[in-house]
């Protein structure tokens, strides 16, 4: 061939090479431009546990990975519930296409777009788990009720951020049931809702509470932005909450607006579930909560005064955890690992905030506050694995130990970020009051730390160890950083100089806390950790003994079974007269245990009789805890 037709073939072929990709580069912006369709029939969901969902992806042709959730924010664990995961079946143009899971990742599906196709058709199932001992997270509904979460039903595409990948959802509810959730509508036709379009990572944020039984309880009628108490229940009866309760939650409205004094959200739903045959839940959300609680708890003074801090966390949240999160939880996708480095602060600083704005709006009283921070302070001193797990690791190993379960917890320890972190950021509260004269304390670090940011729109702000210290420095200069690292490092005993400093001191007496015993009546079992270094369940079974006490000097152990106690057949009433009398007894404590089938006889020498943890005050000295329970917001 002549070298003037060759460079002209040459060119004609590079021409057509680059239009071809450039097509391609066109449909590819196009197809990831374009929102996903989502419609979503929960029709079976009440009667047989499944939820079912079609997909409309755009894509172009060639390979596609589609992702299903893996690391949810709320979790910061790799729990997506893929095991639920049945009939998946995918399309284009008409045609079945093959699919193949990843065999590195079991959260990733590969398929093959064929030519021409400008969208890949989808169709998934969730297996809804029943109630029952083996309830998981997954079990979100039951025959009057349902929490859709929406990363249960949702795929999408590898290689965008989530925040930049568009949904169109579609709801199918049961006939006339209703429907709460802090998703924007479009329309709605009968029983089928349609959402305005919405980023995949505020859809898999705002869950949708739908039932036979719901009420909608305004907290803050006529002012912006909305803030409302979304109830549903099994029973139309539990929708009447106690007046004094509600009254409390419109209290903590003000509050917390009168502490972070800043709205990153449009408006609020707390999303109460009250129910037996769903999982006990506290959920944090950008605009909503997630909380459901057995169905008789805010009917039973117990239930009330244990669920007290339930709202105040998770409302926390919304500014300590949504707004600001941590940037080692501040992932792109539901895919990369999160590191649990500053858990402490996500969940901790919002235990603490959570015990602090639950005394300022009344759910709790000041008494029973620290009936709570004396019963946390025991449990922490009473942490035998605090000699080789420090407050830092328990973070760190988060999504470890999330699924770790309650037997040999003092050795073991668990999520201990969330308690201890009380502990430490009452210290640092105290702190900062001692070092200004008063003039500053953490109510000023969340106005500054969480109130700097958009207003009444939901975004995120990362941040890292040194941006805490910085905002604690701003403050009042003071080595925070050899302060934070000591409490957080440390193999030693709990934090308890926020106690001590704030004018109080931990003792204990005959007297039984409040905390503790409400969760006692509650669960029938029974909480011995400052006394004989023991916890019995209902039925008598062990779930933990703590080292060096003297329940484990005497041989008992977690999973052991309690059937007698001093010649008479265990009844946890009988079990706490024994304790009690010990003062006076010269002999030991005698515990006839079932272990695996074996009958033993354990002797526990110990005669100091039942031990509640509280707080006393130490006269002459200034009451910061009080000062720091005290309400902001005008009454």
């Amino acid at each position: 061939m002549p070298t003037r037709m060759r460079t002209f073939s040459s060119r004609l072929f590079l021409t057509l090479l680059l239009a071809l990709a450039c097509n391609f580069a066109s449909q590819a912006q196009n197809a990831s431009s374009q929102p996903i369709k989502i419609s979503v029939d929960a029709t079976h969901a009440s009667s047989q546990k499944i939820l079912r969902a079609d997909l409309q992806i755009p894509a172009s042709p060639g390979p596609l990975t589609l992702f299903y959730s893996k690391w949810l924010p709320a979790d910061h664990s790799p729990d997506g519930p893929i095991a639920n995961l049945a009939g998946l079946k995918f399309s284009a143009n008409g045609k079945i296409l093959a699919w193949r899971r990843d065999l590195d990742d079991m959260y990733a599906i590969h398929l093959e777009v064929p030519p021409g196709s400008t969208s890949v058709s989808a169709h998934l199932d969730f297996l809804l788990s029943a109630p029952g001992p083996t309830i998981d997270f997954a079990a979100s509904s039951s025959s009057k009720l349902m929490i859709v979460m929406w990363h249960e039903v949702v795929l999408y595409p590898k290689g965008r951020p989530a925040h930049e990948i568009l949904f169109d959802p579609t709801l199918r509810l049961p006939e006339g049931w209703k429907f709460n959730t802090s998703l924007p509508v479009a329309s709605q036709t009968g029983d089928t809702v349609t959402f305005a379009t919405v980023p995949l990572d505020l859809l898999v944020d705002s869950p949708v509470q739908s039932g036979e039984y719901l009420r909608v309880i305004p907290l803050n009628p006529g002012e912006k932005p909305l803030h409302e108490v979304d109830v549903a229940a099994d029973e139309p009866w539990a929708l009447d909450l106690p007046v004094t309760l509600i009254e409390s939650y419109k209290r903590l409205v003000a509050e917390a607006s009168a502490l972070y004094q800043s709205h990153h959200y449009r408006d609020y739903h707390f999303l109460l579930t009250l129910s037996d045959n769903v999982l006990p839940l506290g959920q944090e959300h950008h605009e909503s909560s997630d909380d459901r609680v057995p169905q008789h708890t805010l009917a039973d003074a117990n239930g009330r005064l244990l669920a007290a801090d339930l709202f105040p966390h998770e409302f926390t949240h919304s500014w300590n955890g949504q707004f600001r999160r941590p940037i080692g939880l501040a992932t792109p996708d539901f895919q990369q690992p999160m590191r649990g480095e500053l858990l402490w602060v996500y969940e901790g600083l919002t235990d603490y905030l959570g015990t602090v704005l639950a005394a300022r709006s009344g759910l709790r009283t000041p008494e029973q506050t620290r009936e709570e921070i004396a019963s946390v302070a025991s449990t922490l001193e009473h942490r035998a694995g605090r000699t080789w797990r420090s407050l830092q690791e328990t973070a760190d190993s988060a999504q470890v130990l999330y699924f770790s379960p309650s037997e040999w917890a003092s050795y073991r320890r668990g999520t201990d970020f969330y308690s201890e972190s009380v502990l430490l950021w009452l210290e640092v509260d105290v702190t900062l009051r001692k070092l200004t004269q008063d003039h500053h304390s953490v109510n000023d670090f969340c106005r500054v730390f969480h109130g700097t940011g958009p207003d009444g729109v939901p975004v995120i702000k990362t941040y890292t160890f040194e941006d805490i210290v910085s905002t604690l420095n701003d403050l009042a200069p003071y080595d925070w950083k050899a302060f934070l690292r000591q409490r957080l490092d440390s193999n030693d005993h709990a934090p308890l100089g926020g106690i001590a400093g704030g004018g109080w001191e931990l003792v204990y007496t005959d007297a039984p806390n409040e905390i503790l015993s409400a969760g006692q009546a509650l669960s029938g079992g029974g909480n011995f950790t400052s006394s004989l270094g023991l916890v019995v369940k209902a039925d008598g079974t062990i779930q933990d003994v703590i080292p060096s006490m003297p329940a484990e000097q005497a041989g008992l152990s977690p999973y052991m079974k309690i059937i007698g106690v001093g010649g008479r057949q265990f009844s946890m009433e009988d079990l706490n007269r024994a304790i009690e009398n010990s003062k006076s007894e010269s002999g030991p404590l005698v515990i006839i245990a079932s272990n695996t089938g074996t009958i033993e006889r354990h002797e526990i020498s110990y005669h100091d009789g039942l031990r509640g943890p509280h707080l006393k005050r130490t006269e002459g000295t200034p009451d910061y805890i009080e000062e720091i329970l005290k309400p902001l917001a005008k009454q």
